[in-house]
């Protein structure tokens, strides 16, 4: 897996976003791999079957075209040894534009054929699966991860010679501690300084630290007042122990992680509405302020139509506006019509 910058996710969502300029359709798949290749191709297979019979004689050679280019995605995929929990594919033949992009979680399948790509999937999973950037340490070796959904990279692992203390008395045994502890703190800064450069090129918003009580201690002391600013927790962890273990440990801490900013947001948002500032609620209102380039984020539930969280979506990301998905029950948000945005400007 290949993690992108939110630069180049936001980038990837507009340039979707303006397939619609093209006079064809436009194919927009979603594959969970979870159930292997097969099950994969039988969903293709049956979708087609579905589709083909809607189509006219131009539109049908269209389709078909774009389904031999999905094959081939897969094959490719296949062969790369891909088996990650899910694949998104975009054929625009009309633009010339084919993106096949690889998912960190399993999606709800999908196989559709519009004068637009279906982006709110993928909106969806880049807002409520942001990457994060982890450090896993213990008193001898670190791992250092970017980590979102069920997939993690390695980006870095590296392991370094501390003494123990020694089992002497007295002053040896006092010189002995003080050395493994100036040791322990190179260590710690080493760490910090290899996280710090992967971060940053990642640019990750939050990062979590995962390792021993002492080694935990010892890297929040080497550690910038900007990444201390991004530490959403520290759990105890065994570097030996299974990833898959890892993940199930810290789903609870980033899904609390993502309620607490969607609070935020919507306070803010309550806030701007409450005093006739830079906020609008409705589906209407909103999306008005989308159509004029006004929206900095759209805030959307998801109990609204799903017709309606495409469309305006879509909207956001030609304007390169932030989207943030409401997972949980909101009643303010529910009231409103389960629409609302943070404003750039007020006309």
């Amino acid at each position: 897996m290949i993690y992108e910058t939110s630069e180049v996710t936001d980038g990837l969502l507009r340039e979707l976003s303006l397939l619609s300029a093209t006079d064809r359709t436009v194919l927009s798949v979603y594959i969970e791999m979870e159930h292997g290749w097969e099950r994969a191709r039988r969903f293709i297979s049956q979708e087609s079957k579905r589709i083909v019979p809607l189509l006219s004689s131009e539109e049908k050679e269209y389709f078909e075209t774009s389904i031999s280019f999905l094959d081939d995605a897969l094959k490719e995929k296949k062969q790369d040894g891909f088996n990650g929990p899910g694949i998104a594919f975009f054929a625009d033949l009309g633009a010339g534009y084919l993106k096949t992009v690889e998912l960190n979680m399993p999606p709800d399948p999908l196989l559709a054929v519009d004068k637009e790509a279906i982006i709110h999937p993928l909106a969806l999973q880049y807002d409520e699966y942001e990457r994060i950037g982890v450090i896993m340490i213990d008193a001898h070796c670190v791992r250092v991860l970017l980590v979102a959904g069920l997939i993690i990279d390695d980006m870095d692992r590296f392991c370094k010679k501390i003494h123990h203390l020694s089992k002497v008395g007295g002053w040896s045994q006092m010189r002995y501690q003080r050395r493994r502890l100036k040791q322990v703190q190179h260590f710690a800064r080493d760490v910090v300084d290899k996280a710090e450069s992967i971060f940053g090129a990642a640019k990750v918003r939050r990062i979590l630290i995962a390792g021993r009580d002492r080694m935990i201690t010892a890297l929040e002391g080497e550690l910038s007042q900007k990444l201390k600013s991004k530490v959403i927790a520290t759990v105890r962890w065994d570097l030996d122990a299974a990833d898959s273990d890892f993940l199930r440990k810290i789903k609870p801490i980033m899904e609390e992680t993502e309620r607490e900013e969607e609070k935020e947001l919507l306070a803010k948002m309550v806030g701007e509405l409450r005093r006739g500032g830079l906020g609008v609620a409705g589906i209407e209102q909103t999306r008005e302020a989308l159509t004029r380039g006004q929206v900095d984020t759209l805030m959307l539930s998801k109990s609204i139509d799903a017709d309606v969280i495409e469309e305006l979506t879509s909207l956001a990301k030609k304007t390169s506006a932030a989207v943030e998905f409401v997972r949980g029950e909101d009643k303010i948000l529910t009231s409103i019509g389960g629409v609302g945005a943070l404003l750039r400007y007020r006309l």
